[in-house]
């Protein structure tokens, strides 16, 4: 059996979601969260990763607006020349 501590708001708050949403079936309720975190979780990962590397950026003296539309021309150059080879 899984045991957590919680702080008492949090597991109040969690109680209350299970018995009106999942009808005290704390299973479903846990399952249903794995499935959520399984289909999102990587968007918080990359949300994370984007926000640091933003930062480095920043820190280092950032980017020209010339340097990103020369890397988007050659992306897009690229993906023509791909699919169509």
């Amino acid at each position: 059996m899984l045991s957590i501590n919680l702080r008492t708001d949090i597991e109040n708050s969690f109680r209350n979601v299970v018995q009106e949403n999942y009808n005290g079936n704390w299973q479903n309720a846990i399952a249903s969260f794995l499935k959520l975190q399984e289909k999102y979780g990587w968007k918080e990962q990359l949300l994370e990763d984007v926000t640091l590397i933003r930062a480095e950026v920043r820190r280092k003296g950032g980017i020209s607006s010339a340097t990103i539309d020369d890397v988007i021309k050659k992306y897009r150059n690229n993906q023509q020349g791909g699919s169509n080879g």
